[in-house]
């Protein structure tokens, strides 16, 4: 987790020195803590897997999946709604990065990203890392009571 956690408190500078690399890393970080989170449970992944495959495994393993929950389970809709922006999270920050971010290489110069945007992208990592980080590192978490 300390790989994970210390890149993300690195972010901030990013946001205005370089926009572009903010979100890149910010999606690196979820895959990054993903890819943690499947290897710490000893759950079977592609290295090569795209990130939408990769969070949803993680957060299967993890039971912060919105199908992971029991339909009686008291706030069921809620938190499944809540799990439910999570998943969107990762997904959309992968969207930006391959729209704005670095790691594909562009043809054009990027135009009318601001800091703005990707201090969304970074809040929206940190939220879904330190969740999942959070959830793996709790003692009483749900997937630890699973056969």
């Amino acid at each position: 987790p300390s790989a994970i956690d210390r890149p993300l408190g690195r972010l901030a500078g990013l946001v205005t020195t370089d926009p572009e690399h903010a979100i890149g890393v910010s999606k690196e970080l979820i895959e990054s803590t993903a890819k943690l989170v499947l290897t710490e449970l000893g759950e079977p992944f592609d290295p090569k897997a795209d990130i939408s495959t990769l969070t949803r495994a993680a957060q299967k393993a993890l039971a912060l999946h919105p199908d992971a929950l029991a339909p009686s389970a008291k706030g069921a809709e809620s938190t499944k709604r809540v799990l439910g922006g999570l998943t969107s999270i990762a997904i959309g920050v992968a969207e930006l990065r391959n729209l704005h971010g670095t790691g594909h290489g562009k043809v054009t110069a990027q135009s009318g990203l601001k800091p703005r945007h990707a201090q969304l992208a970074v809040d929206a990592a940190t939220t879904y890392c330190r969740t999942l980080l959070a959830t793996l590192a709790d003692p009483e978490a749900p997937w630890r009571n699973r056969p």
